[in-house]
C-alpha cells in the first residue's frame, strides 16, 4: 500500500514538473520570436499578414483577388476552426496551470529527489555535459531548429537552477575530492578489506592490461602485417582469453579460500553460542582472515576468564551467606535456650514475662530468616539433598492447609480450595515441595487484602499438574513479576510486616531443584502464583486370572 501512494505521488509530480517545462519553454520561446520580430521588419510584416489571415481580415482578401472565389461559408467554416484551435490552446495551457498550482508539493519532493541524485554525479562530468548542451544548441540554431535549441536550453538553466538550490556542495563534489575521500576510507578499512580490494583491482588491472595489449597488437599486426595476419590474430586473441580466464579462476579460488576460512570462524561461533567456549579456529596466517580469527580467539578467551570470575564471585557470595548463617545460627540456638530456661523460672514479674515473651518471638523470627537465607544458598549452589518419590500433589496439598489449620483460622481471609479427588501423581521431594505451598499460603496471610477472598486451585493440564494460588493485595504492585521473586524482595515495600523476602525465592528454588516450573503472574493488584509438575502416569497392574481348583476325584472304590 505504501509502496502504490509513492508511486503516485511521483507520477503527480512529474506531470506537474512536465507541465512546468512546457510552459518555460512556451514562455521563451514567445519571448524570442518576439525579439525576432522588434529586431527584423520583414518578419513584423509577414507577422501581421499571418494575423491578418488567422483573422479572416477583408483586406488580405482584395490583396489577393485569385483566393477570394471562396464562398462565404468556407470562410466562416475556417474562421470558426481557427477559433476552436484558439479554444484548445487556451483549455490546455489552463490545464498546465492547474497541474502545476495543484501538484507543487509533489512537483517539490520529484525535484528533490532528481537534485539528490544529481547530487552524485561529479562537477567535472556536469561542466563537460553544459559544454556539450551549448554548443548542441547552436548546432541545432545552423539546422534551422530554433524550438529545439531553446527547449533544450530551458530544460539545462532549470536543471542546473534546482541542482545549485538543493545541493549546497555543488562546487565541492569533484573527482579530486572523491578520490581524497576514497584514500582515506581506504585507510580507515579493516586488513580483510583491505586486501579485498586489492585483490579486485589486481584482477582488473590484469584484465584491462591483457585486453588492451591484445587490441594494440591486433591493429598493429592489421596495419604493419598484411600477409598471415588471421592465424596470427588468433593466436593472440587465445592467448588474450586464456590470461583473461586465469585471472578469472584465480580470484575465484582466492575467494574460495576466504569462504572456507569464513566457514571455520562461522562454525566456532556455532559451537560458542552452544557452550562450547574451548572451540578455536586454525586459519593461515596468510590468510585475509587471519586477524579476524585471532580476534574471535581473544574474544574466546575473554569469555571464559569473564565466566571465571563471575562464577568465583557467586560461589563466594553464596560460601559468605552459608558461613555468615551458620555462623549466626549458633549462637541464636544458644539464646533460644537462654529464653526457655527464662519462661521457666518462677515468680518472674508480667512485665519481664512480657519482655521474655517478645525475645522469644523475635528470635524465633531471626531464626527463621536464618534458615531461610540458609536453604537458599544451598538450592543456588546445587547442595541441597533431595529424596525424589512418586506422591500425590493434591494430598500433599491438603496435608499443608490441614497442618496450617491454626494460621488459616486467624487469617482474616475466605479460604476457597478446589482439589478433586482423583490423585495426581507427580515426581518430586516431598518435604521441599511441602515447603513450596507452606510458603505460598504465608505470602498470601502476609499480603492479601484483609475479608478478600484466596483461590487454590489443583488442576491437570497438557499433561502436566497445575496448583494455583491466587489472591488480590493488600498493597499496590509496583514491580515486575521477575523482580518478586527476586531474594530479600517484598511485596511490602513500607516494611510493615514481618517477613523476610524470601518467601518466593525459596519457593521457586525449591521448584525448579525438583524439576518442575514456578511462575508469578501480576494483573492490577491480582497476584496468581502456579507450580506446575509433569503427572507421572502409571500403567495399570497387571492382575493374573487365578487358575481354577483341579476336580477331586470323589469316586468311590
Amino acid at each position: 500500500m505504501v509502496t502504490k501512494s509513492k508511486s503516485i505521488d511521483i507520477f503527480k509530480g512529474l506531470v506537474s514538473w512536465l507541465c512546468v517545462l512546457a510552459l518555460l519553454c512556451g514562455l521563451c520561446l514567445g519571448i524570442v520570436y518576439a525579439v525576432i520580430i522588434l529586431a527584423n521588419p520583414q518578419v513584423q510584416t509577414q507577422a501581421a499578414e499571418s494575423l491578418q489571415e488567422f483573422a479572416g481580415d477583408t483586406v488580405y482578401a482584395e490583396r489577393t483577388l485569385e483566393a477570394v472565389t471562396e464562398s462565404q461559408q468556407q470562410q466562416e467554416e475556417m474562421v470558426y476552426q481557427r477559433a476552436v484551435q484558439v479554444a484548445c490552446s487556451l483549455a490546455i495551457l489552463l490545464t498546465a496551470l492547474v497541474f502545476v498550482f495543484v501538484f507543487r508539493r509533489d512537483r517539490r519532493q520529484l525535484e528533490a529527489l532528481l537534485a539528490g541524485f544529481m547530487g552524485r554525479i561529479w562537477m567535472e562530468v556536469k561542466c563537460l555535459s553544459l559544454a556539450a548542451v551549448l554548443f548542441g544548441g547552436m548546432a541545432l540554431l545552423f539546422e534551422d531548429a530554433l524550438p529545439f535549441a531553446v527547449c533544450l536550453w530551458v530544460l539545462t538553466a532549470y536543471l542546473l537552477c534546482m541542482d545549485i538550490g538543493h545541493n549546497r556542495q555543488f562546487f565541492r563534489h569533484n573527482i579530486i575530492h572523491s578520490v581524497l575521500k576514497w584514500l582515506n576510507s581506504f585507510k580507515a578499512m579493516t586488513t580483510f578489506e583491505k586486501r579485498s580490494m586489492r585483490r579486485v583491482f589486481s584482477t582488473l588491472g590484469v584484465i584491462i592490461g591483457v585486453l588492451a595489449l591484445a587490441a594494440i597488437l591486433c591493429i598493429w599486426l592489421t596495419d604493419v602485417w598484411w600477409y598471415g595476419t588471421a592465424p596470427t590474430l588468433a593466436l593472440v586473441i587465445i592467448a588474450a582469453v586464456t590470461a583473461v580466464v586465469g585471472t578469472v579462476v584465480w580470484y575465484v579460488l582466492a575467494l574460495k579460500r576466504d569462504l572456507q576460512d569464513w566457514n571455520a570462524l562461522m562454525a566456532q561461533i556455532t559451537e560458542m553460542y552452544g557452550g562450547n567456549l574451548n572451540a578455536v579456529n586454525h586459519v593461515s596466517p596468510a590468510s585475509n582472515l587471519y586477524d579476524c580469527a585471532m580476534q574471535l580467539n581473544m574474544i574466546r578467551t575473554g569469555i571464559e576468564k569473564a565466566v571465571e570470575e563471575g562464577t568465583k564471585a557467586d560461589r563466594t557470595k553464596v560460601e559468605l551467606i552459608t558461613n555468615v548463617s551458620h555462623d549466626i545460627k549458633t549462637p541464636l540456638t544458644s539464646i533460644i535456650s537462654y529464653i526457655e530456661l527464662l519462661k521457666k523460672e518462677p515468680d518472674l514479674p508480667p512485665h519481664v514475662m512480657d519482655y521474655i515473651i517478645t525475645i522469644s518471638r523475635k528470635a524465633d523470627r531471626l531464626s527463621n530468616i536464618v534458615q531461610d537465607v540458609f536453604e537458599v544458598s544451598k538450592a543456588a549452589t546445587g547442595n541441597i539433598t533431595l529424596n525424589m518419590e512418586d506422591l500425590d500433589i493434591g494430598k500433599l496439598l491438603q496435608q499443608t492447609f490441614g497442618e496450617m489449620d491454626e494460621t488459616l483460622r486467624n487469617s482474616q481471609l475466605i479460604w476457597r480450595m478446589d482439589i478433586p479427588e482423583s490423585p495426581m501423581i507427580v515426581h518430586a521431594d516431598g518435604q521441599r515441595l511441602y515447603r513450596v505451598f507452606q510458603n505460598l499460603i504465608r505470602n498470601c496471610d502476609q499480603y492479601a487484602l484483609e475479608g478478600s477472598r484466596a483461590y487454590v486451585s489443583l488442576s491437570s493440564q497438557n499433561g502436566c499438574a497445575v496448583v494455583s494460588i491466587r489472591n488480590v493485595s493488600r498493597n499496590e504492585i509496583t514491580m515486575d513479576s521477575e523482580d518478586l521473586t527476586a531474594r530479600f524482595v517484598r511485596g511490602d515495600q513500607n516494611r510493615t510486616t514481618e517477613g523476610s523476602g524470601l518467601g518466593l525465592s525459596i519457593a521457586k528454588s525449591f521448584t525448579e531443584a525438583c524439576g518442575g516450573t514456578f511462575s508469578v503472574r501480576t494483573d492490577g493488584d491480582l497476584f496468581i502464583a502456579t507450580v506446575q509438575f509433569a503427572q507421572v502416569i502409571k500403567p495399570p497392574a497387571l492382575i493374573l486370572p487365578t487358575p481354577e481348583p483341579a476336580p477331586q476325584n470323589t469316586a468311590a472304590n
